[in-house]
């Protein structure tokens, strides 16, 4: 059965990375020690758990609010595609990271159709790959920079802080 397209989401135009140095008094977000960030990505994703279980995971608080499915999916592509930045970091030098837009990828890949316990799985994978490739990173080239194409730079360390509060702000989203 195809599930119809809801409702576009209003783009979120909001530079998020302030959050990095300033935390976020939206979500309560605050910075931390870099080398909590494999645990912090663990412990957020435990958390998905019990939303990606709840009877109504499919449905949006309002027709231009994801639902905690669709954030869901949204965590474990940004999980997934931030792990491979922090691997561009960590291989090439001052590599320039893509653009990404998240509601084009969710029209794409039709997160409202998702399934929860597949996500649940992807999301799992994409943590234990993210967390293997932070691990990798010798404690000196932690400060390795990588810049987004506005010219953003980021380390491996601060785009660990961006990565926790990606999980924890939608976590907060969805009240998981």
């Amino acid at each position: 059965m195809n599930t119809p397209a809801p409702a576009p989401v209003p783009a979120d135009d909001r530079d998020w990375t302030a959050v990095i140095t300033d935390g976020c008094a939206e979500c309560g977000f605050r910075p931390f020690d870099p080398a909590q960030v494999a645990d912090r990505i663990r412990e957020g994703t435990r958390r998905w758990l019990p939303v990606l279980q709840r009877p109504d995971v499919a449905v949006r608080p309002v027709p231009e609010v994801w639902s905690p499915l669709e954030y869901a999916c949204h965590v474990r592509d940004m999980v997934r595609l931030l792990g491979e930045r922090v691997k561009s970091m960590r291989d090439q030098q001052d590599p320039v990271l893509a653009d990404w837009d998240g509601n084009a990828k969710a029209v794409q890949l039709a997160y409202w159709a998702a399934d929860p316990g597949t996500t649940w799985e992807d999301l799992e994978r994409s943590t234990r790959r993210t967390v293997a490739i932070l691990d990798s990173v010798p404690a000196q080239d932690r400060g390795r920079p990588g810049r987004r194409s506005d010219g953003t730079a980021f380390t491996i360390d601060s785009l660990g802080q961006y990565i926790g509060h990606e999980m924890e702000h939608h976590l907060h989203d969805v009240r998981g």
